[in-house]
């Protein structure tokens, strides 16, 4: 298994983010229950958030993206993964 860091931005649009949160929320939770995501949480200013996800690889990583309403919906307008490597703390093996 690999790890992945996915950070968001997101639009300015408030209205649209709010539309999508419970559905985004939902999503994230389903993630949760089979595993595959760690921890995320968005930026205090409301610009964005961070994902930690475990999945095999990155060719698993896209569809569990995609299948998001935040990403799905258009508030996502920006989408940097970056391999990560635990190695202190409650993730590393």
């Amino acid at each position: 298994m690999a790890f992945f860091t996915v950070v968001w931005k997101y639009t300015d649009d408030t209205e649209l983010i709010d539309k999508a949160r419970g559905p985004h929320g939902a999503h994230l939770k389903e993630l949760i229950g089979a595993g595959s995501l760690r921890i995320a949480g968005p930026f205090e200013d409301g610009t964005g958030g961070i994902l930690v996800l475990e999945v095999a690889g990155q060719e698993e990583l896209k569809p569990l993206l995609d299948e998001d309403p935040y990403v799905a919906q258009g508030v996502v307008v920006d989408t940097q993964i970056y391999p990560f490597k635990p190695v202190l703390g409650a993730l590393a093996g």
